[in-house]
């Protein structure tokens, strides 16, 4: 029975060297296969064409230079060119409303 147990733990190495089949590259080897890298750009799938047209950056430097006192200005000039333009007096229009009355 020793025999055989000997025998089998002689045999037991030689299998598991066989069955390991052929060694993995190693990382320091020059030679060993490498997989292909891809590149693809992060901004690919950023989107395009916000703006409808470009305009000249000097064109629109100038434009935001002509409000001299900044934010307050632009909004102004926004205010205004939204306001409807203020109707003309009719003759058939009511009088503006009096004065109040009454003392206090």
């Amino acid at each position: 029975m020793t025999l055989r147990i000997l025998f089998c733990m002689l045999l037991l190495p030689l299998g598991n060297v066989h069955a390991q089949g052929a060694p993995a590259p190693q990382a320091a080897d020059p030679s060993a296969p490498v997989p292909a890298v891809s590149y693809r750009s992060v901004f690919a799938d950023l989107p395009t064409g916000v703006e409808a047209g470009r305009e000249d950056w000097k064109k629109a430097n100038n434009d935001v230079g002509r409000f001299t006192r900044g934010h307050v200005d632009i909004l102004k000039s926004e205010q205004q060119q939204a306001a409807p333009a203020t109707p003309v007096a009719t003759p058939d229009a009511a009088p503006p409303a009096a004065a109040h009355p009454h003392k206090h």
